[in-house]
């Protein structure tokens, strides 16, 4: 077969394809034969289609919409069963100045309660004076009462601002903190070991074994060695009973429930959403962008928070600094929470637009890959290559992106606390290192396809046109 001859053969499958196609476009849009009661093939799909969407659009809502809650639920769930982040959420106060002007300031007014300076000097001064100082002294001693009790007083406040400002106090105030935590766990976990227990029918108990063992111990020490023969006993003591205990244990039982399954179960909805949908590309990037919109809104409603709190409480119960300084402590675990899912959500968002249809994505797709490839002919020209590093980023470069991605997502969501500081260097090394991989892979060539064209033969005698002719059209593939 010539050239002309094979050129022409070409443009003949080219249009017989064609009209393939055409034929195949006029069918989708075209009603086909049916029996009665059957539904058109088009109309199926479009119904599926359309199926998809709304369930993808339903799963998404439901998770943004326990997302805020399941933060919220996280954060109280960590405060009323972790002792440790309970501690480390308030014990900074102790060290604070504010927080610390307003302890000298109550501890001073409960002293002032019980002593009264005035009269204490007073009665010094008076007894001094009774024995028998002359006029003039004791004129001076009464004039110097009203300083003597001020002097008094000032040095009492000096002894308790020394002490509150020193690490003594601040040791205190955690070791307080902890061993009071400690103890509400116990009693609304039932936990034997225990000072207090709470039972299902609102009974609240002292748990006389506790402290049998402590004092056996004590005793024991002191040489009292009879101590050895009290037996562990199983003792409680209800002092106080009322339905509402059982129902604050309920309540604490299931705000723990919540917090430590909330979480999942809205990463689940939205993941659902992402997964059923027929775009998925297109639903991760409004996704990711709907769920970063909801933690800057959660983060503006805490900022209001804040401001309401403080004008609720100060300055009649706490001054206003303080207030400020202790809503800050208290909110500051669910508002680092906040900021690690609002910069998680819209890395995900920038990710899923750079791989997605929206310009100028596909643009700029272009010109990375048209870059990456010069850079990599570059590098060979001058005998620099990632050789078989680059080949194995090739094989395996969607694995290798996506464990990337859960790393800096498990980073940024699980070892708290973080700082903002923290959580945005994360996010801007991953996407770092994901750029690296798609610098640095070399991507796999495709299998090379080989057309050989028979050259034409003549015809042996008693043999057809025809076979000479399909003879001469085959084609061998390598």
């Amino acid at each position: 077969m010539t050239n002309s001859e094979l050129a022409a053969l070409v443009e003949q499958l080219q249009a017989e394809n064609e009209r393939l196609r055409e034929e195949a476009r006029l069918a989708d849009t075209l009603p086909l034969p049916m029996e009665d009661g059957a539904e058109p093939a088009g109309r199926r799909r479009s119904g599926r289609r359309r199926g998809r969407t709304v369930a993808s659009v339903v799963l998404v809502v439901i998770g943004l919409i326990l997302a805020p809650v399941a933060v919220a639920a996280n954060w109280t769930q960590s405060q009323l069963a972790d002792t440790e982040a309970f501690v480390s959420t308030f014990a900074p106060l102790a060290k604070d100045q504010a927080v610390q002007a307003f302890v000298i300031d109550e501890v001073m007014t409960a002293v002032e309660q019980q002593v009264d300076f005035e009269k204490t000097t007073s009665d010094v001064f008076d007894a001094v004076d009774q024995l028998g100082l002359p006029p003039a002294a004791s004129a001076a001693l009464t004039a110097l009462k009203k300083p003597a009790a001020l002097g008094l007083q000032s040095l009492a406040t000096t002894v308790v601002t020394n002490f509150v400002e020193s690490p003594a106090f601040a040791d205190i105030w955690e070791q307080a903190l902890r061993v009071s935590h400690q103890q509400l766990v116990a009693a609304m976990t039932n936990d034997p070991a225990g000072a207090l227990s709470i039972s299902s029918s609102g009974e609240l108990s002292v748990q006389l074994g506790p402290i049998i063992e402590a004092v056996k111990a004590a005793m024991i020490d002191q040489g009292l060695s009879f101590a050895d023969a009290i037996p562990t006993v199983d003792v409680n003591i209800v002092v106080a009973k009322s339905d509402s205990f059982g129902q604050l244990t309920l309540a604490y039982g299931l705000a723990v429930s919540l917090g430590m399954w909330l979480p999942w179960i809205a990463i689940a909805f939205l993941a659902a959403g992402v997964v059923v949908a027929k775009r998925r590309t297109v639903t991760l990037f409004w996704t990711g962008l709907s769920l970063g919109v909801v933690m800057v809104l959660l983060g503006i409603a805490l900022r209001i928070g804040n401001l309401v709190t403080v004008a609720s409480i100060a300055p009649r119960y706490v001054p206003i600094d303080a207030a400020g300084v202790i809503y800050d402590a208290v909110t500051s675990r669910v508002a680092s929470t906040v900021v690690a899912v609002a910069v998680l959500a819209f890395t995900v968002m920038v990710i899923s637009w750079a791989v997605g249809p929206y310009r100028p994505a596909p643009a700029l797709r272009r010109a990375f890959g048209d870059a990456a490839t010069k850079l990599r002919a570059i590098g060979d020209a001058r005998g620099i290559s990632t050789g078989a590093f680059g080949r194995v980023l090739g094989r395996q470069r969607v694995l290798i992106q996506v464990l990337i991605g859960v790393a800096a997502a498990a980073f940024i969501l699980f070892l708290r606390p973080l700082s903002t500081g923290q959580i945005i260097w994360t996010a801007v090394i991953a996407v770092v290192l994901l750029l690296l991989v798609e610098l640095l892979q070399r991507p796999v060539q495709p299998e090379v396809v080989v057309v050989e064209v028979v050259d034409e033969e003549p015809v042996e005698p008693g043999e057809s046109k025809d076979s000479s002719e399909k003879a001469d059209d085959d084609v061998l593939i390598s």
